[in-house]
Formats: structure tokens, sequence, C-alpha cells
């Protein structure tokens, strides 16, 4: 019976791989922590405002209450390394180094340079084109090129798509754009083109977030579902015209002509 035992993990692995004394000396300080696994491979990488908690975690982690990706990382782990930093931003820019440096398999958010595209949009006849990636580089509007930009031209493509078409239903909504899988570029056909061409350049520019209050304000008579949709993407566009939209760009950034 003893020899079977032994062929399974066990409940708490990084309990009995270095004790409980170990833990202790983890410094309760913000800072980067690596995972490592034989040799001098790195599986893991984190960060945390409080290091010796974090790892605590960890160490008091239930094999039998965990995912499985999770027990497979913990059941691996042979060394445990950490680096203070001065607070948890700075915490979070090593991090962000170590990841695109490292690149541990584990880790699945990060690893790769965050996609930079510009974001376009022209005005013609009644019509409005919203627009990502290169097919914008010689459009008359354009921001960018910034990071983000397939998710917030995702969320204006939807919302603005909801805005136009106030009595369609969600499930009327093109497949492409439900999934957020959408195209380079794509044309609404509006009375209102001009005043929404305005209103993207207001937004654009970091003048007025206004856009994102028509949205809102177009979407009230729609059902509490619906809303909640509308409400996550106007969130998402919101927050990325207070971290992009409104700060100091170079001039080349953001052509109105």
């Amino acid at each position: 019976m003893e020899k079977q035992l032994v062929m399974f993990a066990p409940k708490e692995p990084l309990v009995e791989r270095f004790g409980a004394e170990f833990f202790r000396e983890v410094p309760e300080r913000p800072g980067v922590y690596l995972l490592c696994g034989a040799g001098s491979g790195v599986l893991y990488v984190g960060k945390a405002k409080n290091l010796r908690q974090r790892l605590g975690d960890y160490r008091s982690a239930n094999l039998d209450a965990v995912p499985r990706k999770l027990r497979r990382l913990l059941c691996a782990v042979e060394r445990i390394l950490w680096d203070e930093c001065a607070d948890e931003s700075a915490a979070l820019e090593r991090e962000r180094e170590l990841l695109l440096t490292l690149q541990p398999r584990f880790n699945t958010v990060g690893v790769r340079a965050a996609r930079r595209a510009p974001i376009g949009w022209r005005v013609g006849q009644g019509t409005v084109t919203l627009g990502c990636g290169a097919v914008v580089n010689d459009w008359p509007g354009r921001f960018g090129p910034t990071v983000g930009a397939t998710r917030i031209h995702a969320s204006l493509l939807r919302l603005l798509w909801w805005t136009l078409h106030p009595t369609g239903h969600w499930a009327e909504m093109p497949r492409v754009l439900r999934a957020g899988r959408c195209p380079g570029e794509w044309n609404f056909s509006s009375a209102e083109a001009a005043e929404v061409g305005e209103r993207l350049s207001l937004f654009f520019r970091g003048a007025s977030p206004e856009l994102v209050e028509w949205f809102v304000w177009s979407a009230a008579r729609r059902t509490p579902f619906e809303r909640q949709w509308i409400a996550q993407d106007a969130g998402w566009l919101l927050e990325f015209y207070e971290k992009s939209c409104v700060e100091p760009v170079k001039e080349d950034d953001v052509q109105l002509h």
C-alpha cells in the first residue's frame, strides 16, 4: 500500500517540496515571481502586491480542488524565485518585460507583444465606413496605431449598428459583428452619416466622449439583455478614450482632413 501511495502527487505539492518555512521567508512586498521547472526552465511569471500572500496561495493550493492546468504547473515546479519592486505599478511593468522575454509556457496573456493597429473612419454621401488595420492608412480620418484597436473597432461597429437600427433585435445583427470577428472595413448606410463622422472625429481627437453618451442614450429603450451588452461595449470604449484619446499624441497619430 505504501508503494502505491507514492505514485500519486501530494495534495499540497509545494509544501511537500519546499517546506512551510520557505514561504515564511518570502517578503511581504510588491514584486514579481517565477515558478521554474527542472534546470533553468521558467514555467510561469506573475506579479503580486504582496509576494508572501500570493505565493502562500500556491502553497496552500489543494490539487483536488484546482483546475487541471494549475495542477500540472504545481506538480512541475522545482524552484521559486522572486524579485522585489518599489510598488505594484513597477511590478506590473517588470512582469510585462519578463513575459515578453521569457514567454513561459503556462502564461497565456502577455507573452506576445500587443498588436498595434490604426482605426479609421470616412464619410461618403449617406454612408459612414469604419476600418481597422492597413486598409485605413490613406483614409482622411485615422487614429493610431494603438494597442487594443481590434477590440475597439468591434465595439464601435456593434454600437453603431445598435444606434442606426433602433428597432432591430440583437439576433438581426450580422453574425460576424456579434462574434467580434469583424472585417477590416465595414460600411453603414445612414442619413446621419455626417453627424456620425463628426462624433467619431471629436472622440478620437480627445475633444469629447459624447460618442459614448450617444450610443448609451440611443439604447435606453432596449431590453435589459441588449442594454447590458451595449453597456459592456460602451464601457470598453470609454476606458479606451480616457487612456488613449485624451493623452497628448504626436501630430502624425491623428489625421483629419
